[in-house]
């Protein structure tokens, strides 16, 4: 007889709700939408329903593993059990704090842990406990800048303002692709049948991308096909002619901001004339996009990746929030909003002294910062191997850097030098072939947890809980189990610590009383969720805002260097060639990120490799055919592909899907057998390669060239 659990899926941020089909002996049958759920009602991605390959992978880690040969060959990996893979990795540890001291520990933390709320709490434990600097995460490719900017306009790095679709009556929607991404911090179930909720009461959608994407429809919006890394002009130039055309609402701006002046004296030569060509827009459809935001009854902002890998993604985040603040849209319905959830994680991440001073330091690869903790991801290889002090251990956890960031080869050289490699993950990725030790972790059908990720962005705010919905196989163990141990092992402070039964959800229950809830009144509650008061007005300038006078920064003083590189930026985008081609990263429901690079089902006739994308014009330009090896290069890389002929691209844009590169995982055998090609091949990195603001890596908007491939 089979039977059913309620769960969610942990693979992108709106968290939908999941029915689990178990057999007689609590093996999964199945994963389907959770109809009955009050926020997701039935909807669900193939990321959540396909999630069951990744839970029954043949390949996946099982028990702890040791390498047994050199890291110059192909990885051979002999059992341990736990006891001893925990002694022998904290003794190792130890030996390398006291002749290198803390630094020489190092850690990087991939994009999954942020679904992981025991997981991510026993990764800021440890890594707080061991007393290093060296710490490097996933948000430096994809969204630190966003943490960048809203601490410096917000007071905080985690006030977010989401879109309110429902009652909008204009959006725009920069550098987001929701069909196939499902949108990023705004957490969101079925943001499809959202926007066209929003077209179908009346709203202007506009989405502005180089693509035209597949969110874009008749039934949805129309897209502005931006040149790429533009769009910072675009911005400037939207609220250059609100300025000048509609004016600024002066109430909103007397009682709430500061620093006006700076912001006018940045957007002041952004006319949309002036930006046209650098946009690739036509300045008269600029300015009636200005106009027509800034006298909707309502109006809102978003934006995602396709900005924030670029060069100038916190300048970006900036200009967005002052689009719906100087017209008056912020705490606003049908604005952008604060969402509460369960607990104000606004004030969580409140910084109080944002002077240049005080955030940035030297160092021997120039003047630098953390954002949350996090040092520039490509500034890893620089630091294992041209550094006075360098790294010597490296934890990876639930991530591929190997893949997923710029200098592949860089890496790979670095990796070699190691001293230790630990590996926490499901599967022997690319990067794990590196490992020292390789410790198997659950699933998310393997563990508790909550729906902590869309905290304080969540569309419709609810709180949900899972049990695990099947055993842990094997020796497989959750993140926060591995390391506390491992704390207890190094004579550290430990959830293990004591006689009692460690409670890993001690924290969270805390963080629960705020709402008056606990984990006990979730197990109850049906569908295991309970759902919380809308998201409302009203409390924004006094309550989630988190500067010291209580006011916005429309121009924060730590942006003057990024603003004068600015202004440089926009010379030299306006002398470019006119047939420049820009690289930027094309995301499919058939790759997302490296999570479903071992799927067979995934593998289909058409999705078997990564061409490059080019538009008829560009292709006919340098005469070349569908199908056709080429050679695309720059001062940072080259490599092989092949041409696939794409009229949704502006010409002067071409585009692959990043995640591939799996030609030496020999412990990814679906993934090896289809590798493709790492595009952050020809991405720069290193010292410059990253915006200094936010240390967001340059992944977009990268310059190429493309010619015929012969051998």
């Amino acid at each position: 007889m089979t039977k059913t659990h309620h769960t969610f899926c942990r693979v992108c941020e709106p968290s939908c709700a999941l029915i689990a089909e178990l057999d007689e002996n609590n093996r999964l049958i199945k994963l389907a939408p959770d109809r009955q759920h009050p926020v997701s009602r039935g909807f669900a991605c193939h990321k959540g329903i396909h999630y069951q390959a990744i839970h029954q992978d043949p390949d996946r880690l099982n028990v702890p593993m040791k390498r047994s040969n050199s890291k110059a060959e192909a990885g051979h990996f002999v059992e341990l059990d736990w006891d001893q893979a925990i002694a022998d990795i904290a003794h190792k540890l130890q030996s390398i704090r006291q002749q290198y001291g803390n630094d020489a520990i190092a850690g990087y933390i991939g994009n999954p842990t942020a679904f992981n709320a025991l997981g991510s709490q026993a990764i800021g434990s440890l890594f707080t406990q061991l007393g290093t600097r060296r710490l490097f995460n996933s948000g430096t490719q994809d969204c630190s800048n966003k943490f960048a900017g809203a601490e410096a306009v917000f007071g905080t790095s985690t006030l977010h303002p989401i879109p309110d679709l429902s009652r909008t009556r204009y959006a725009l929607i920069f550098g987001e692709n929701p069909k196939v991404s499902h949108m990023s911090f705004v957490s969101m179930a079925n943001p499809m049948a959202q926007l066209k909720n929003a077209r179908s009461n009346g709203a202007t959608i506009r989405f502005i991308n180089p693509r035209r994407i597949e969110s874009a429809t008749a039934a949805t919006g129309d897209v502005l096909q931006i040149k790429p890394d533009t769009d910072l002009y675009l911005m400037a130039a939207l609220l250059h002619e609100i300025d000048q055309q509609v004016g600024f609402d002066e109430s909103v701006l007397a009682e709430h901001g500061k620093h006006i002046a700076g912001l006018r004296a940045f957007i002041a030569p952004y006319s949309a004339q002036s930006v046209a060509d650098v946009t690739g827009l036509d300045a008269a459809l600029i300015r009636q996009t200005a106009i027509e935001f800034a006298r909707a009854e309502s109006a809102c902002v978003h934006m995602s990746t396709g900005v924030n890998m670029g060069r100038q993604g916190t300048l970006c985040y900036w200009l967005l929030q002052m689009l719906s603040f100087v017209t008056g849209n912020l705490d606003k319905p049908g604005g952008n909003l604060y969402s509460l959830g369960f607990y104000p994680a606004a004030k969580a991440g409140a910084m109080h002294n944002l002077s240049a001073d005080s955030i940035f330091f030297q160092s021997e690869h120039g003047e630098l910062r953390t954002i949350r903790g996090a040092l520039p991801g490509n500034l890893l290889a620089d630091m294992i191997l041209r550094d006075s002090n360098p790294i010597r251990a490296l934890f990876i956890i639930a991530g591929n850097p190997l893949l997923s960031m710029a200098g592949e080869q860089q890496l790979r050289e670095a990796f070699g030098q190691l001293e230790l490699i630990i590996v926490l993950d499901l599967v022997r990725n690319a990067s794990a072939e590196y490992a020292d030790y390789l410790l198997p972790c659950t699933d998310m059908l393997e563990r508790p947890d909550i729906n902590i990720c869309g905290l304080g962005m969540q569309y419709q705010p609810y709180v949900q809980y899972t049990e695990a919905v099947v055993p842990p196989a094997a020796e497989r163990k959750p993140e926060w189990w591995i390391l506390g141990k491992l704390e207890q092992a190094m004579g550290l402070h430990s959830l293990f610590d004591g006689d009692h039964q460690p409670n890993p959800f001690g924290r969270l229950n805390r963080m629960l009383r705020y709402s008056d809830l606990d984990i006990d009144q979730l197990k109850a509650a049906p569908g295991q969720s309970i759902t919380l008061p809308d998201n409302g007005t009203g409390r924004f300038y006094s309550d989630w805002l988190q500067t010291e006078d209580k006011k916005v920064d429309c121009c924060p003083a730590l942006f003057k260097e990024a603003i004068a590189q600015a202004h440089r930026l926009f010379q030299e985008l306006n002398s470019e060639p006119a047939n420049q081609l820009k690289l930027i990263s094309l995301r499919t429901n058939y790759m997302q990120n490296s999570w479903y690079h071992n799927m067979t089902e995934l593998k289909r006739e058409q999705q078997q490799e990564n061409p490059l994308h080019m538009s008829p014009q560009d292709a006919a330009l340098r005469q070349l055919t569908e199908g056709q090896p080429i050679r695309v290069f720059n001062q940072w890389g080259h490599l092989q592909a092949r041409v696939k002929i794409d009229d949704t691209l502006r010409p002067g844009t071409v585009a692959m899907t990043h995640g591939w590169g799996n030609q030496h995982s020999a412990g990814l055998h679906v993934a090896q057998q289809y590798p493709g090609i790492n595009v952050n091949q020809l991405l720069p990195t290193g010292p410059g390669s990253f915006e200094k603001l936010s240390n967001q890596a340059h992944m977009t908007g990268i310059n190429v060239e493309v010619e015929a491939y012969s051998r």
